[in-house]
């Protein structure tokens, strides 16, 4: 009886590999379902189709998938974890769009300048379309651009003023003098902006029931990001989250048993985890040193800025006291030896 009832306890619990490791998310996201479930749980559009753009395919030997960057403080280049997707959506009025969707994922603060340069790359992306000219009726082809959702998942925090689990930005189309905004679809203006999403995961837990009791999106996407519960991590072993099973309702369970298989299908797993483990750390601590360096740097500035005023200081006082003594009619070559001051100083005072 007590065998039975340990088993069940252990039922309702699942192991999964860590989807915050490069090597597992990629492995999720490159089953289409799984990340047709992923996508659009997070910007809560319908997508119609979804396409794994080629050159994000984790199978290519030049690893594409991560962009290499140089880092500007040290000159080292490091490596920026993306995929890139096309997707059909439909709009609330029933018609279809074309949008590209840019995934990039960070377990460490970086500099903003690697994510705003890859994002130039794909806000510069465009798609031939077929129009018909109104006057002949005739069928042209045109490129045009490619509205771009970037959404980042981060695991640590951007911002302490909210705590929100997911922060949006929302383009809102403003006239200045009339003071009414633009409600429906500008081609100028919605191709040349674009709204962004980031998940901040170590915010798992500032959020409450409340939150999200009452809404269908809300509750999915919660659920959808316990899934990245850092808290959850197995006992001596931070590549595995224990998560309860019922937590997690039915429109996940592609996504569970996916990330389930990435231990069955990949037998290099875990090693592959421990390389992105002291990756991480060479860079932490790289990181470190960085910041020690420039700390001691800053101390030494100060302490020069220090002896520099001490020294300035003393100047003024030294000439303050030759004035006084040359008001005392004392010759300007007595005044030199008491005060050390050049001869040409003391006759300018």
């Amino acid at each position: 009886m007590e065998n039975l009832k340990q088993n069940t306890a252990e039922n309702e619990y699942l192991i999964i590999p860590n989807p915050i490791y490069d090597v597992v998310f990629r492995y999720l996201m490159e089953d289409i379902d799984s990340a047709k479930i992923v996508i659009s749980t997070l910007i809560n559009e319908n997508i119609k189709s979804l396409h794994l753009e080629p050159s994000t395919h984790s199978e290519k030997n030049d690893n594409q998938s991560e962009i290499e960057i140089q880092d500007p403080k040290t000159k080292d280049d490091i490596k920026l974890f993306h995929l890139d997707f096309t997707a059909v959506i439909e709009l609330p009025d029933g018609s279809e769009e074309l949008i590209m969707i840019e995934l990039q994922k960070a377990s460490e603060p970086d500099d903003i300048f690697r994510f705003k340069r890859y994002i130039s790359k794909n806000f510069q992306r465009k798609h031939e379309k077929e129009i018909t000219d109104p006057k002949t009726q005739a069928i042209e082809s045109v490129n045009k651009p490619i509205r771009l959702i970037p959404i980042f998942i981060l695991n640590f925090r951007i911002e302490n003023e909210i705590n929100d689990l997911l922060i949006k930005t929302n383009r809102v189309k403003t006239g200045i003098f009339k003071n009414k905004n633009l409600q429906k679809h500008n081609e100028f203006i919605d191709n040349l902006s674009y709204d962004i999403w980031v998940v901040q995961l170590p915010n798992l837990h500032n959020i409450n029931e409340i939150d999200y009791k009452n809404d269908d999106y809300k509750q999915k996407l919660y659920s959808l990001l316990k899934l990245f519960d850092q808290k959850s991590k197995v006992k001596d072993n931070e590549h595995r989250l224990r998560i309860i099973r019922k937590l997690f309702p039915g429109f996940l369970d592609r996504v569970i048993k996916r990330l389930q298989a990435a231990s069955i299908n990949n037998p290099n797993l875990e090693e592959q985890m421990f390389a992105e483990d002291e990756y991480l750390k060479t860079l932490i601590k790289r990181d470190n040193k960085i910041t020690l360096l420039e700390q001691l740097l800053n101390q030494k500035d100060k302490a020069l800025e220090d002896k520099d005023k001490a020294l300035e200081d003393k100047d003024i006082v030294i000439k303050n006291y030759a004035k006084m003594l040359k008001n005392t009619g004392l010759p300007d070559f007595e005044i030199c030896q008491k005060t050390g001051l050049p001869l040409e100083t003391i006759k300018e005072l």
